[in-house]
């Protein structure tokens, strides 16, 4: 199984987080010893907003290709993005057989 890079990292090349920020994040981990997450303890000490956590795990997930390569508002409004993939039909008013939008 391929490992996966560390939200830590993520957030620095995102430029949300700096080096110094992520050590402080670890070591605040380490302290607690209840297996918090990461992202977590950063929201709690007050350096990230859930947006951010959210598109560094998009990254980590590589939810789209291309996603390692972008910049954190890109990445932002493509996940806000309702229809990111080119569709046959047009997303803006598009409707489902029973005339609901899709």
């Amino acid at each position: 199984m391929l490992e996966r890079e560390k939200l830590g990292n993520i957030l620095v090349n995102l430029r949300v987080l700096t080096p110094a920020e992520v050590e402080r994040v670890v070591h605040a981990m380490r302290r607690r010893r209840d297996q918090a997450k990461f992202g977590r303890v950063a929201r709690e000490m007050g350096l990230l907003r859930e947006e951010h956590v959210l598109a560094a795990l998009a990254v980590q997930m590589q939810l789209f290709p291309g996603i390692q390569d972008m910049s954190l508002n890109r990445v932002l409004s493509r996940l806000q993005d309702p229809c990111p993939m080119p569709a046959p039909a047009s997303c803006a008013g598009a409707r489902s057989r029973s005339g609901f939008p899709v």
